[in-house]
């Protein structure tokens, strides 16, 4: 690669994604309030969520002349966005509604550039099938908090992987960042290889 990007994540699944692909970036958490969108549209709420907190970054001195990355991950089900859950009863609710059924993740994804005024956004939609929950899975998921810090209670490359029945779409984009579009993205910009 011949430009380090900058992560606006400090997301671990994110880092190893990108270490995995001999991506070469650094860290700087991004200081967008997740909470503040007002955006009802699931694909456009992602897409702002991650345009804002790569510009958050971005627009700091040190950071205008590098390409900085924002990637927003978000679970939809029955059009209800599901953020991270904020505690173990709300991750209940969560995964016995999911139980059995088809939910949607949507990462929305941006690459800014101040200096050189570019602005990137772009999303990757896939389809997780769940097969139905038992109660012994859904006891141990929860009181060994397995949910903590995933949009919709669950990382799909954690334990959970037991219980999906399927998948259509990116598998890296339920794990919080879509390369194949990343890397079309890269591509576009001249960043990769």
């Amino acid at each position: 690669m011949t430009k380090k990007i900058i992560l606006a994540s400090n997301s671990p699944r994110r880092m190893e994604l990108l270490k995995n692909c001999n991506i070469i970036f650094d860290v700087v958490p991004h200081k967008f309030d997740e909470k503040s969108s007002k955006v009802k549209n699931p694909i456009k709420f992602a897409e702002f969520s991650a345009f804002n907190k790569a510009a958050s970054i971005s627009i700091l001195p040190e950071f205008q002349d590098k390409f900085v990355l924002g990637v927003d991950t978000i679970v939809v089900f029955k059009n209800k966005i599901l953020g991270k859950p904020e505690n173990k009863n709300e991750a209940e609710k969560y995964i016995r509604m999911m139980s059995g059924k088809k939910n949607t993740v949507i990462s929305g994804i941006s690459l800014i550039n101040k200096q050189d005024n570019i602005s990137m956004i772009n999303h990757c939609v896939s389809k997780v099938y769940f097969n139905k929950l038992h109660e012994s899975f859904i006891k141990y998921y929860l009181d060994n908090n397995h949910w903590e810090g995933y949009a919709g209670g669950y990382a799909i490359q954690g334990i959970f992987s037991l219980v999906i029945k399927k998948i259509i779409g990116s598998y890296t984009n339920i794990v919080g960042l879509p390369m194949e579009v990343l890397f079309d993205m890269l591509n576009k910009l001249k960043l990769f290889p």
